[in-house]
């Protein structure tokens, strides 16, 4: 199973002690997805028996109606249920209503319920692992869900995808956000935890870039300076250095590969880098004018 359809099964298998919390999922669910006929009947799309079943027993259970599932005409996995409910259909005709559910859920859990349904039915979590990317299949109720989740803090995006409209995002924020939000907290760990996992990785790389740099630089400076002190003792200048610098000079000259640092440890006595660095400094500076004459 994928990422996404375990986190619906997860919702399934959560047992709401609340009536009203399984009533907000429900809502939600069918704010989200549900269509509505001339004839009054009500029908949503949904992929998976266990989907539709669940959907299914919280009508039963709420409007004491039957539901009719038939495959598309289509066919593929997806799922047609459809029902009769007068007071339902009333709600779910007016999108203003539908804008009010909100603020008339009544315990503290109820926005939880009511935002796991949103996803139950027309949501989709592509694995962080791969991909941070939340969206939401709405069609025709697209801008009232959206202005729903807006409410909530979770900001969207939209665009036409074929010949559906989708809301989505790929701020990994906003899709952690919304898992805690709708009380999905082993989804919400994995986006964070994805995240700290994959910023220590950019860190760590950026450290050993950093590093890899650093010793670039110090071996072309060190490469530099040992040619041109080479070049003073092949000629038998390095006797006209003053007499303060040519320890230092020789030191380079018998250790190519040390780094700055390391000839500043084994200067008697020793010196710190900055002092190394400025001797360095003056040696070439010095080597360069006795090697132009």
């Amino acid at each position: 199973m994928s990422f996404s359809s375990d986190l619906k099964q997860t919702i399934i298998d959560h047992k709401f002690k609340n009536a009203c919390c399984r009533r907000s999922l429900l809502l939600g669910a069918l704010s989200a997805k549900a269509h509505i006929t001339k004839e009054n009947e009500i029908s949503f799309n949904a992929d998976g028996s266990n989907t539709i079943d669940y959907i299914s027993d919280l009508i039963h259970e709420f409007y004491n109606t039957s539901v009719t599932v038939s495959a598309p005409s289509s066919g593929g996995r997806c799922k047609k249920a459809s029902f009769f409910a007068k007071s339902l259909y009333t709600m779910l005709s007016d999108e203003e209503e539908i804008g009010k559910v909100l603020s008339k859920l009544k315990c503290p859990l109820c926005k939880s319920a009511f935002l796991r349904g949103i996803y139950l039915l027309s949501g989709r979590a592509t694995d962080p692992e791969k991909q941070f990317c939340l969206e939401f299949s709405l069609g025709n109720r697209l801008n009232c869900v959206v202005g729903l989740l807006s409410e909530c803090g979770i900001d969207l995006k939209t665009a036409k995808r074929k010949s559906e409209m989708i809301a989505y995002t790929k701020n990994s924020t906003v899709i952690e956000d919304f898992f805690a939000m709708a009380e999905l907290k082993e989804a919400a760990f994995c986006v964070m935890n994805v995240k700290i996992t994959k910023d220590l990785k950019n860190e760590a790389n950026r450290v050993r870039n950093f590093e890899t740099v650093n010793i670039s630089r110090a071996v072309e400076a060190a490469s530099m300076q040992y040619s041109i002190i080479k070049e003073l003792s092949e000629r038998r200048l390095i006797g006209k250095l003053p007499d303060e610098l040519k320890p230092t000079a020789l030191m380079r000259l018998n250790n190519p590969y040390m780094s700055l640092s390391q000839l500043a440890m084994h200067s008697m006595p020793p010196l710190s880098k900055s002092g190394i660095t400025h001797r360095m400094d003056k040696i070439i500076k010095l080597a360069k004018e006795l090697l132009s004459k």
